[in-house]
């Protein structure tokens, strides 16, 4: 009986006993594994460094190209010649001095015809028609076509301005009369020219111009080639509109109605 009280109290005993368990702190632990370890530790933290800062400056880079090429698009635009080339042309701001000035250009250059010109250096002195004449002029066979709206395009909402086209048309006619009546120099050279009046308002512009020129005309009764000086005059009303632009009319300049006051042979009366 007392051997089995005795051996009760010995397993109460070891059942109140409990294992003793050292712990160590997290903190420690970190520091033992960093102490020990510090070499690798710093290599990684090293190379993470480094691989950061190349793939921050891949992306800086990347950012710089995609500005650069944002910008080349923004500032430049693709335009198709008439030859079929595509060409990038840088934008600029539209001001209303260029359009004066390519207005000016336009008119000082395309008009002025002399009778050598007209008759292709004296070869072909009569015209059925005012085609045929038009033909042998090809910078006012560019007005024409490329200036004024003389053929109408219902896709762009385009139509025949008869009112350019009838200025133009009279014109031609009187140069081929003056060619007739002996009228229209043989040669006529720019001197100069000046702007009397441009006003330019909602696109729309308006215009006197005065070229100065030098003429040379053979009078048959002189048997003789004299030099005279003259006042070409042009006055003309017209529009600019982009979405009419090409290659040889950058500001789609349409010409609404023109008149021209020519030079003629000394003593003879002026258009």
């Amino acid at each position: 009986m007392k051997e089995n009280k005795k051996e009760s109290t010995q397993d109460l005993n070891k059942q109140n006993k409990k294992p003793i368990q050292r712990t160590e702190s997290l903190s420690f632990k970190c520091e033992q594994f960093f102490g020990k370890n510090w070499k690798f530790v710093g290599g990684f933290i090293a190379l993470a460094l480094l691989v950061l800062a190349y793939e921050l400056s891949e992306i800086s880079s990347r950012m710089q190209s995609l500005e650069k090429i944002v910008f080349e698009n923004n500032s430049k635009v693709v335009l198709t010649t008439s030859d079929g080339r595509a060409i990038k042309v840088t934008k600029e701001p539209l001001k209303a001095e260029y359009l004066k000035q390519f207005a000016t250009s336009t008119f000082v250059n395309g008009f002025i015809v002399s009778r050598s010109q007209l008759t292709n250096n004296f070869e072909k002195p009569n015209f059925k028609d005012y085609g045929e004449a038009l033909n042998n002029i090809p910078h006012l066979k560019n007005i024409l076509i490329n200036f004024i709206d003389s053929k109408a395009d219902p896709e762009q909402n385009v139509e025949i301005n008869q009112v350019a086209v009838g200025d133009l048309r009279a014109y031609v006619q009187w140069l081929i009369s003056a060619v007739a009546q002996d009228k229209l120099p043989e040669y006529i050279a720019i001197k100069d020219y000046s702007l009397e009046k441009y006003e330019y308002d909602g696109n729309k512009f308006n215009l006197e111009l005065n070229i100065k020129v030098i003429a040379q005309s053979y009078i048959l009764s002189q048997n003789n080639y004299i030099s005279q000086d003259g006042i070409f005059k042009i006055i003309s009303q017209g529009s600019f509109d982009l979405s009419k632009s090409s290659d040889i009319n950058p500001y789609g300049m349409r010409i609404n109605r023109i008149k021209v006051n020519p030079i003629v042979k000394s003593k003879q009366e002026t258009f």
